[in-house]
This record gives C-alpha cells, sequence and structure tokens, in this order.
C-alpha cells in the first residue's frame, strides 16, 4: 500500500535543478511504493544471521538472510523481488566472497555526456563508465573485473546525469572515505564528478535495488538560442510550444501502461523485458529563467523511452490546433506500434535527476560492536 513521503526509502537526490542555477524547486513527489519492513535493532535484514571474521585487524559483519523473510519495496510479481530476495541470501553472500568482493561501495556521479557515447564501458569508445573504472582502478589496484561495477542504469551518448548511482567491490576497506572521494575526482576527467561515497549494506545493487527514477528534460522556448544553455536544452524557439498543451499531453502518460509505442528496441537483443512500466507523475514546470522543465517519475524505463515520450508531448504542443491531440496521443499509446508514433527529442536535453532505493539498503548500519571499517 502506498505510504506519505519517502518513508522507508532513500532518495540519493542530486544539487541543483538542472542547467539553469535558478530552476524551480521540483514539485511534491507522488506516494512512495512499500517500504521493506523495519529491521530489528543491530540487525541488518529480519532473522538474518552475521557471520564474522575475526583476527587482529578487525573484525567485518557478513550479513544475510532467508528470502522468505524479506519484505519487498516493489509491486507484486515486480521481477526486482526476487533479485532483492537472492542478493540479500546466503547464495548471493558466498558468492561475493568466493569472488573476494568482500566490500561494497556506491558512488553519486554528476556528468555532461555530451564527449561520450553513454555511461555503459565499450572497449573503443569513451564512456563514462570507462573513465570513472580508471580512476577507481588507480586507487584500489583492482581491474575492472573485480570491481563488478553496476549502475543504476544505461545512459545513452549525450545523455546527462546529476544523480546516476553505481556500486563497485573491493578487497579490502576503503580507510578513508573522504581523502578517496577527493582522489577519485582528482583523476576522473572535469565533466565528471562524484557527488557522494557511500557505504550502503554489502548486497546493494545499483541497478537492481532501484524502486523509482526521475528523469528531467530541458526545452528553451526563447527566440534566442542561449549559447550557455544549448549544449543541455533543446531550443524550439522558432515555435516554442504550448505549456497548456504540453501539460495535456504528459498526463497521458501517467498511469502504468504498456510503452511499447515509446520504446526502441533494445541493444541487447538477449534481454526479454515487459514493456509494461508506471508513471508517477509527468511535470511540465516552468523556470524563472525562460526554460520549460520536464519531469517524469516512473519505476522504471524502456529503452529511450523518455525522449521518445517527449518528442511526441513537442508535437502535440506544437502541431496546429486540433492537428494532433492528447486524444491521439493516447490512441498511439493503446496501439502498442512504435512505427506509428513520432520520433524521439535528441538526447541533450536529458538529464537522469534522482534514483530512489530501500532506505535500508543505502542506510544500513552494522550489528552494534562489530568494525566494518
Amino acid at each position: 500500500a502506498p505510504c506519505s513521503g519517502h518513508g522507508g526509502e532513500r532518495a540519493v537526490r542530486p544539487r541543483g535543478g538542472g542547467p539553469s542555477p535558478g530552476s524551480a524547486a521540483s514539485s511534491a513527489r507522488m506516494a512512495c511504493a512499500r517500504s521493506v519492513a523495519s529491521w530489528s535493532s543491530g540487525r541488518c535484514i529480519p532473522s538474518g544471521r552475521c557471520r564474522r571474521r575475526g583476527g587482529n585487524r578487525g573484525v567485518v559483519a557478513r550479513c544475510s538472510a532467508s528470502p522468505s523473510t524479506v519484505s519487498s519495496p516493489y509491486p507484486e510479481g515486480d521481477w526486482r523481488n526476487e533479485a532483492l530476495a537472492a542478493s540479500l541470501s546466503d547464495e548471493g553472500r558466498a558468492h561475493r566472497e568466493a569472488a573476494g568482493r568482500n566490500h561494497t561501495y556506491a558512488l553519486k556521479l554528476a556528468y555532461d555526456g555530451e564527449a561520450y557515447l553513454g555511461f555503459q564501458y565499450q572497449p573503443k569508445g569513451k564512456t563514462v563508465q570507462g573513465e570513472v573504472e580508471r580512476a577507481l582502478t588507480k586507487l584500489t589496484g583492482h581491474d575492472r573485473e573485480f570491481l563488478g561495477m553496476q549502475a543504476s542504469g544505461r545512459t545513452d551518448t549525450g545523455v546527462h546525469a546529476r544523480g546516476q548511482i553505481l556500486h563497485f567491490y573491493t578487497k579490502e576497506p576503503v580507510p578513508d572515505l573522504e581523502r578517496f572521494h577527493k582522489s577519485l575526482n582528482g583523476i576522473m576527467p572535469k565533466d565528471v564528478r562524484c557527488v557522494e561515497v557511500m557505504r550502503p549494506h554489502p548486497a546493494f545493487h545499483a541497478r537492481f535495488h532501484a524502486v523509482r527514477k526521475t528523469y528531467h528534460y530541458f526545452l528553451d522556448p526563447r527566440l534566442v538560442l542561449d549559447p550557455f544553455v544549448r549544449r543541455h536544452a533543446l531550443h524550439c524557439g522558432w515555435k516554442p510550444p504550448s505549456v497548456e498543451r504540453l501539460r495535456e499531453a504528459a498526463a497521458v502518460f501517467v498511469g502504468t501502461h504498456d510503452f511499447t509505442s515509446f520504446s526502441n528496441k533494445s541493444r541487447d537483443k538477449t534481454l526479454v523485458r515487459s514493456p509494461t512500466r508506471t508513471i508517477y507523475r509527468f511535470d511540465v514546470v516552468e523556470q524563472p529563467d525562460g526554460l520549460i522543465r520536464l519531469e517524469v517519475e516512473g519505476n522504471g524505463f524502456l529503452y529511450r523511452m523518455v525522449r521518445n515520450m517527449v518528442g511526441a508531448l513537442m508535437l502535440a504542443a506544437t502541431g496546429e490546433d486540433g492537428k494532433f491531440t492528447a486524444e491521439d496521443l493516447k490512441d498511439m499509446l493503446e496501439g502498442k506500434d512504435r512505427g506509428v508514433a513520432p520520433m524521439g527529442a535528441p538526447p541533450h536535453g536529458l538529464f537522469l535527476h534522482e534514483v530512489v532505493y530501500p532506505a535500508e539498503l543505502l542506510e544500513w548500519e552494522p550489528e552494534e560492536g562489530h568494525n566494518v571499517i
């Protein structure tokens, strides 16, 4: 059942609202998904077992729980329920330990995606993941295979982020997180920044444990193109959209729908995913600086889904009255045919703004008296 506020969830919030420092504050969040059940004092999972490794160098807690004892923050039937239970199980812990991945860390990243071929690592291309892994390898001595980096999602070529989350593993604990944070930013290029270093639950997984995400897309409807905003907002001053019609069209996407018409085929041909997603809100915000910020929050997004939705909104908001309406958009959504939907918006106006996780996974505290440096 929904709950008010963010209760049992932790929103990894970015600083700032968009390309302009004068951006208006985001509107209130929708009701959140069910939180993970409160974990008993001194335990990280109900009915869990903490396995310890002693020695002169301190004690490291190894926590696990039977999947049947873990309450899920995801809807019934969601594939993430099984992923969460598996990662919290004895088998999940044993797999990490067998690989020597004794410590889990999480990073919140902000980056300008213009110079990168997306987030995901590519052997022959410059990617955000490649730059972060290069820096982590220098600091930890681990290669990319051992680090096992996973992000909350893949951003495409030219897409930006203010709240990308990733996790990685180390064999030994990081002795000084503040120094590690500074060193990481000192090695990485200036268009990729680590905003925060976190010590989450040992089983934390940035992709599988995300409860919901928020994307922002920026439009610049002003007549004169601002040269300082052009790389981070879609200039449409030649034919500015109607804000009222933007809002009418955006409302069509809110709710649980099959988004086949607004998703491209995945680059991973082996990946089979349900096209059904839930959009909690799709807000149109007029900023004081003249930009328009489109905020879309959902439990997950398909490949290029946000850009395709924005492209449809622009067609509905800039076309002649009655030529393409919100009702036409609704028919496209129900038709489940990508071939009849409009072209997607370009990538440079899109930002991954925020990712939300169960609070117990990011705000994990070891059992009292156990040292997990």
